[in-house]
């Protein structure tokens, strides 16, 4: 009896030392599964995260894209040249807000890389603010703004007069004399130079366009009336402000 109970237990451990074994082969195959999983996973999120940044940085197939690389607006039906425009055209007055004379535009600027959300990373735009030096905004619109002011490479005093609208004339390498207008055209005049950036505003109300529903065509040139660049910009009104506030005051009411 002793005897077959021994066997019985033998028998036993015999068998459960073979169970043991596969229980942890199998939890060891679980594990490197479950790693497998996790590691799948992961390399499917930097795939999605890196598909995401090369839609910022350029088009979905190669194409070639004429400056600018979105829809320019439409120039003024009536253009004169500039030297007209210089002689004949009517002398406005301008404030200068920014004067760096030293300031030396920068290749790249960690903010348009692709890592930073990609906002400011899409190669045509960073083609066409690094071919031009002349670039025009009104102060509307904070985002608007935000782009405009990262686009460029550094920040401008924004002052949103509510008495008059301005408009914000960018000039890098020049140093702005003057500023004449005729018709739709405005040409601010200068000496180029190999470094610098300049900030001027013309109030609106200034520009006397022959058509109101046309844009506006700013001209960058030499003081012998020389194009160097060109921005095209729709017509605001100067009693832009003022309306926005009726429009608030009326909300309000």
């Amino acid at each position: 009896m002793f005897r077959s109970c021994l066997l019985v237990i033998l028998s036993l451990l015999m068998v459960l030392g073979a169970i043991t074994p596969m229980s942890n082969v199998e939890a060891s195959v679980t594990t490197k599964n479950s790693e497998k999983e996790k590691e799948n996973e992961e390399l499917k999120e930097i795939i999605k995260k890196l598909r995401l940044r090369i839609k910022t940085l350029e088009p979905p197939e190669p194409v070639d894209i004429q400056d600018p690389p979105w829809r320019e607006l439409s120039f003024p039906a009536e253009l004169e040249p500039i030297s007209d425009i210089i002689h004949n055209g009517a002398n406005i007055p301008f404030d200068l807000i920014v004067n760096k004379p030293d300031y030396e535009r920068p290749a790249y600027e960690e903010h348009w890389h692709s890592l930073g959300g990609g906002r400011w990373s899409y190669v045509p735009d960073r083609i066409h603010y690094a071919l031009h030096r002349l670039f025009t905004n009104y102060d509307i619109g904070l985002s608007s703004w935000y782009d405009f002011e990262h686009n460029i490479g550094f920040s401008i005093p924004m002052f949103q007069d509510e008495e008059a609208l301005n408009l914000y004339i960018v000039t890098f390498q020049t140093e702005v004399t003057d500023v004449y207008t005729t018709g739709n055209q405005v040409v601010v005049a200068g000496n180029p130079k190999r470094n610098g950036v300049q900030v001027i505003t013309i109030t609106t109300a200034d520009i006397k366009p022959s058509d109101t529903e046309e844009n506006i065509l700013i001209q960058l040139s030499t003081r012998d009336g020389h194009e160097m660049d060109y921005s095209i910009i729709s017509y605001v009104p100067p009693d832009f402000w003022a309306k926005q506030n009726e429009k608030l005051k009326e909300r309000e009411r």
